[in-house]
């Protein structure tokens, strides 16, 4: 195989280098490949550690360091090494127990629940509630509050651990505030601070009861891998003179902690990312995680800047973000802006459609539907999707007969709607601008219709095997889980790591997506996504346009050739 000027460069880095180093790639730059081919250049291949991103990927690299006969090169990620190091330093006696759901089980037991409820009333009140209030459209809001409770006391806990952030109110804040956990209109609120507090304490009794489950059991979840090494302060058994961190710029700060953890004194780290792909801060990770490792390494910068994956004239979109990127192939691709409603009748098997935010998906899986049409989505938005259709209704409704007990879709319709104009209603009077409530108001009433007409048509379609919303939702996944060349449907965040000859963006002149009072690192984390989003495409990319923007992006003269024709 041959290799760029700059690859051999890398590799002449690790083979009689010193110190650390970092890649900064492009996208599409063979990354990995490249890390990988590194390792040959190691005397002790014993001696080697592979920080992988995620499982599948640890695996196929794994098999491909088989392959080429490097098989003692070890090949992790961090929240296996994590593992490794709670494993190797457990004295109980106990088996390590795994457990996806540990917190969400805690946080529904009725301990925890009687802990809690004070805190869960006091929030409750601030909106305008009694915990105790029994009309239709009262308990079906304070159901609503409380089941955002949960959910929100859940992410909290786990972006908690993985930024390892400490324990006092103003830290807590940052952290909230940083992660957007709480909209622009919530954090306004005067009650703001004293929510605030409510959620710490809740917090804080959560995390102890799960800490306390790890100490006398050895129930652990998927990020108790990375947290509980910090704060029970281990260590491995086995440390590495060379350790590959791949993806470096979507370590949480609690994975970086890991990896560093395994380098022997007087080792070497060569970590590989591209500053432009960091898109992950929503989820806990560090969005300087690129900058701060090259800062505590005092690594060497060694750049990747030819990506293979993207046609000429995709290049030249991604130059608008990248300026240094370089593309290696000669011809053209299909660079061309649509109307949404070709989306459906253009899609081809294997084409990859991408948006940046989910309610569009969910209205374009609509569509395929409609047309019958099946398509493949990602397990965790289909669950989003489907739930965002079953929050619609009372947990009561989901099982009964829609035909007898409520006297057919129509009449369900109309309760739903009723009760959800109300709430809406309620929910925007937190909104102090007119103009910016009536707009909340006139959008959610506007989805909550298409909603609703969708479920409607399905229901009369369907009604011979769907008598009940439970059975429609099953169905619909039906649709949404097709294994044979499927169309793929996902958004932006989950697509990264994918490439396809085809590629759709759905809302493509609404990126870099932009909202009031955003954060500094939200801005560039939303630029980083259109970056993303253009160089998955091999061959062909079609840039949808948003069907109710008002003023387009100004994208140069490129953009004003590909919707020249009224596209």
């Amino acid at each position: 195989m041959d290799f760029t000027q700059e690859q051999e460069k890398i590799f002449e880095f690790v083979q009689s280098g010193v110190g650390h180093g970092i890649i900064d790639a492009v996208a599409g730059a063979g990354k990995t490949t490249t890390i990988m081919e590194c390792a040959k250049y190691v005397p002790d291949k014993s001696d080697v550690l592979f920080c992988a991103f995620n499982k599948s990927i640890a695996s196929e690299i794994a098999d491909k360091f088989n392959q080429k006969g490097m098989q003692e090169v070890t090949t992790m990620t961090m929240h296996a090494l994590g593992y490794q190091i709670l494993k190797s330093k457990n004295s109980s006696g106990r088996l390590i127990e795994k457990r996806d759901d540990k917190y969400r089980n805690l946080l529904n037991s009725a301990e925890i629940q009687d802990q809690i409820r004070p805190y869960l009333k006091k929030i409750i009140k601030f909106y305008g509630y009694e915990f105790d209030e029994y009309g239709d459209r009262q308990s079906y809001q304070i159901e609503n509050l409380s089941r955002t409770f949960s959910e929100r006391l859940l992410d909290i806990n786990q972006k908690y651990r993985l930024t390892l952030c400490k324990d006092s109110f103003a830290e807590f804040k940052n952290m909230i505030l940083h992660y957007g956990i709480f909209n622009e209109v919530q954090s306004k609120s005067k009650y703001f601070d004293e929510e605030l507090e409510c959620y710490l304490e809740s917090h804080r009794i959560l995390l102890e009861a799960g800490n306390s489950l790890s100490r006398r059991l050895m129930i652990i979840d998927f990020s108790d891998m990375l947290y509980l090494p910090y704060v029970w302060k281990l260590y491995p058994n086995k440390k590495y003179g060379f350790v590959f961190v791949d993806e470096c710029q979507d370590l949480s700060f609690s994975q970086l902690g890991i990896a560093l953890k395994y380098g022997k004194r007087g080792g070497r780290i060569l970590s590989v990312g591209d500053p432009r792909q960091s898109i992950y801060g929503f989820t806990g990770a560090d969005i300087n995680s690129f900058g701060n490792i090259k800062k505590y390494t005092n690594a060497s910068n060694l750049p990747l800047t030819l990506c293979f994956r993207c046609p000429p004239n995709v290049i030249e979109i991604a130059k608008t973000i990248r300026e240094d990127i370089v593309g290696k192939k000669e011809v053209d691709g299909i660079v061309q802006g649509i109307r949404l409603d070709e989306v459906v009748d253009m899609a081809l098997p294997n084409d990859l459609i991408i948006c940046r935010t989910k309610a569009p998906l969910l209205l374009l899986v609509f569509d395929f539907i409609e047309k019958e049409r099946r398509v493949k989505i990602h397990p965790d938005i289909a669950k989003d999707l489907i739930d965002q259709l079953r929050r619609l209704f009372k947990k009561e409704e989901l099982f009964k007969l829609i035909e007898i007990q409520f006297g057919g879709f129509e009449k369900l319709k109309d309760a739903v709607s009723s009760r959800r104009e109300w709430v809406l209603k309620k929910e925007a009077e937190r909104i102090f601008d007119a103009d910016e409530r009536r707009f909340y108001i006139e959008t959610e009433l506007s989805l909550l219709e298409s909603k609703l007409n969708f479920l409607q048509k399905r229901y009369e379609i369907w009604q011979e095997e769907c008598e009940t919303l439970e059975d429609i939702f099953k169905k619909i996944n039906e649709y949404v889980t097709e294994k044979n060349n499927p169309i793929v449907i996902s958004t932006i965040h989950s697509a990264k790591g994918l490439e396809e000859k085809r590629v759709f963006i759905i809302n493509y002149t609404d990126l870099p997506l932009t909202r009031p009072e955003q954060k500094d690192w939200e801005v560039v984390q939303e630029i980083n996504l259109k970056y993303v989003a253009v160089t998955r495409a091999k061959e062909e990319l079609y840039l949808v346009k948003s069907p109710k923007l008002n003023e387009i992006i100004d994208e140069g003269s490129l953009f004003d050739d590909l919707f020249e024709n009224g596209t």
